[in-house]
Order: structure tokens, then sequence, then C-alpha cells
């Protein structure tokens, strides 16, 4: 079950996310019509997830693997393109406390992540004693891993690919750090990699394939969430993974000059 999972999980997150970076860096009308249809797709995502957890076919595994990305990219695309966010879109001020920050940043997406946390417990209502919670595990990892790569974003990392940020979120710009790195980013990718170690132990384990599968998609998820962190440790070249996504993103080296000339 491993090299299908490997699949699976690999080839959903690229596509997945190419096809998230292309929507949100749409013009306004067409970028609205393509969250119409991921909304569409995403309620039907929420329709199916009970038909899947209570099956003990791998193939529900895979399926609710696929629901969970699904809801995700809604929820990250509604962020993206501004419809749930938060009330804070000004540009925060150059000398600005770390506490000051925190609070802005949070401001710019408590709607956000309160959908998110929304979200998350109710998979896990509808997961509770299921055979079959994948919809749930996929979308908690997501769910704490993003959070950890904001925590690092405000604390301290060495790289971050502003140019995926579409052009009306620039202001998020001002509440990241990218000039030092934290002790955090380091010690939490150390983390992500022992989570990872452990699911993958845990799925080798599994007495049934259904169980197998469902772990080695989401142990293959948390590798490609913790790799993602390093990212951010390195100026690797992530934006190469998707070029033919990134379209015409426009750059956002100019907020930067504005924000210190505040």
């Amino acid at each position: 079950m491993l090299l299908p999972a490997l699949v699976i999980a690999v080839s959903s997150w690229w596509l997945l996310t190419g096809l998230a970076l292309l929507l949100v860096h749409q013009p306004h009308e067409r970028a609205r019509v393509g969250f119409i249809i991921l909304s569409i797709l995403a309620f039907v995502a929420w329709c199916l997830v009970p038909l899947t957890v209570d099956s003990s076919e791998p193939l529900a595994a895979a399926v609710g693997f696929m629901l969970g990305l699904l809801i995700w990219g809604w929820l990250e695309v509604s962020y993206l393109l501004g419809y749930v966010n938060g009330p804070n879109h000004e540009v925060c001020e150059k000398n600005a406390t770390m506490w000051e920050r925190f609070k802005g940043g949070i401001a710019t997406t408590i709607y956000h992540e309160v959908c998110v946390l929304l979200s998350v417990g109710l998979l896990a209502v509808m997961s509770l004693g299921q055979v079959n919670p994948t919809a749930f595990y996929t979308l908690t990892v997501l769910w704490l891993m993003r959070w950890s790569a904001k925590l690092n974003l405000f604390l301290g990392v060495r790289a971050f690919n502003e140019r995926w940020l579409p052009e009306h979120l620039h202001y998020l710009v001002s509440y990241l750090k990218t000039d030092r790195l934290s002790i955090f980013l380091p010690l939490s990718t150390l983390a992500g990699f022992y989570v990872t170690y452990s699911l993958f132990g845990s799925a080798s384990a599994g007495a049934e394939l259904t169980q197998q599968l469902s772990l080695y998609l989401i142990a293959t998820l948390m590798l490609l969430a913790s790799i993602e962190h390093l990212f951010l440790m390195f100026p690797l070249n992530d934006a190469a993974l998707w070029s033919w996504a990134k379209g015409n993103a426009p750059t956002l080296r100019a907020v930067r000059d504005d924000k210190d000339d505040l």
C-alpha cells in the first residue's frame, strides 16, 4: 500500500496546489466563477464524507483523502481570494511591537481560522467511532502544519515566496519576519519529520489494508508538509514545482519598499 499512497498523495498535493494558485491569480470575474465551481465541489465533498467514514474498503480511504484535500482547498482559496479572512486589511506599522504585530496578524485571518476549526470539528464528529476517519486525519494534518508554518513566518524564516500571494493580500507580508531564522523553525521541522516517521511505522504495522493505506496517505502528506517547512529555511526554488500555475503573478517586493517608508 506504500506505493499507491505515495502516488496518490504526491500527485494530489502537487495538482491541487497548482490549481489553487492558478485560480487565485485569475482576473476577478474568472476567479469568482472558479470559486463558485469549487464551492459546489466542496459541498459535494461534505455530502460524500458520511458515505466513506463507515466503509472498510481501501478505495474509501483514498476517496476520503481526496475529499479532505478538496475541503481544505476550498478553505484556502476562500482566504486567498479575500472572501473569508479577517477584519484587518492594513499594513503593519514598521515600529510595531511583537505583540501589536501578533494581534494585527491574527486579525487578518481570524474568520478563516474559525472556519477551519469548525470544519475540523465537524469532520471529527462525523468520523467519531467510524472505521475510516481519513478525511478527518487529512484536514487535521493540514490544519496543524499550516499553523506551524504561520507561526514560523511570524517568528522568523530565511525564505518565503511572496510571489504566490495575490496582490490584494499584499499587506500580509508586513506581518512576517523573513530576515532571520527563529529556533522554532528547525524544532518544528524536526518534530514534523519525527511524526512522519512514526506514521509510516504505524502504517507498516497496520493489520488491514484500509488502515495501512489511510496511514500511508497521511504520513506522506505529513512528509510533504515537513518538506515545505524546509523551504522556509533555505532559498530553494519551490516555485519551479508549479511554474505552469504562476502565470503573471506579481512580485510583492514593492510592498516591502512601501512598508519601509512608514
